[in-house]
């Protein structure tokens, strides 16, 4: 999810065209992170070290980390902390941007810094997001006036992320008003223990409720609007009951009303509230929209 979250402030600053942007996901499917580029990323190597280590194994037949302890640039337990290392996502977009000559390492790593400036998020999340947290990803792009829905949220997503697609990724929350302004999608509402009831549902932003279904059912609906409905609405209802089931491990049961269908013209009659919290998840060239309505 970081290379899709990065890829795209990276299009939107014109570091990179979308198309580049696309290539680059694709071909960094499959791949591993080589050694060195790992060892620079965290410090522990200088790129001069890493080069002068590649350089050797064209006349020594020797792999990166046995070459590296070697020259005395690693020790043997530094390599195998790295080696374990060797699928991480963040790593590998910065290895396959500078393979394909579009970001060398520091063009990359000045390009993540301003990132860091524009998004607002600490040194601390950026790390968690580099290791691949979706809570520190989530929670960067939530805003402060939005906690109380973090872990609902975060259930969405990581569930997207399980069943749907694992190349999913989120936008920035934000928090809208206008209840008619929603598009079509599928809702569910959720009494808490002490009797507040909120709605939650998965709006059809860019084919998003047909990519929703689709990856949770395992099969292309070829635009059959009950199916894609019906599957659409059993993911929200595994969201809502994963997050119920959790929570109520440490509060009193919370009640789930069943999934229902809606569509903007009928949205005002049949779902209240006045404050509306919208996060964008990307799936392929889809968008949908998690959305938790008080």
């Amino acid at each position: 999810m970081i290379a899709q979250i990065l890829g795209k402030y990276f299009v939107e600053k014109e570091f990179l065209t979308n198309g580049q942007l696309q290539s680059v996901l694709k071909k960094q499917q499959g791949r591993k992170v080589r050694l060195g580029t790992i060892a620079v990323s965290e410090g522990l190597m200088t790129l001069a070290q890493a080069d002068a280590v590649n350089m050797l194994q064209q006349s020594i037949d020797k792999p990166f980390g046995d070459l590296a302890v070697y020259k005395g640039f690693l020790t043997i337990t530094q390599v195998k902390s790295l080696l374990r290392e060797q699928g991480n996502e963040f790593i590998l977009f910065m290895q396959t941007l500078n393979d394909e000559g579009l970001m060398d390492v520091p063009a990359f790593e000045s390009a993540v810094r301003q990132f860091q400036i524009d998004s607002g998020v600490t040194t601390t999340t950026l790390e968690a997001m580099k290791a691949g947290s979706i809570d520190a990803i989530i929670e960067t792009c939530m805003g402060d006036n939005m906690n109380e829905y973090t872990d609902h949220v975060g259930t969405a997503v990581r569930l997207v992320v399980r069943i749907i697609d694992r190349d999913a990724y989120i936008g920035r929350a934000r928090i809208t008003s206008d209840i008619s302004k929603l598009p079509s999608g599928v809702f569910q509402k959720v009494t808490t223990p002490d009797g507040h009831t909120y709605t939650c549902a998965i709006t059809d932003e860019k084919e998003g409720l047909s990519a929703i279904a689709s990856g949770f059912a395992k099969d292309q609906f070829e635009n059959d609007d009950l199916f894609i409905i019906d599957a659409a609405g059993e993911f929200l209802n595994c969201v809502n009951g994963l997050f119920c089931t959790t929570i109520s491990h440490e509060e009193p049961s919370y009640d789930i009303e069943p999934q229902q269908f809606f569509s903007h013209e009928n949205i005002p009659g049949i779902i209240k509230g006045s404050k509306i919290l919208h996060m964008p998840i990307y799936i392929g060239s889809s968008m949908a929209e998690f959305v938790i309505i008080v």
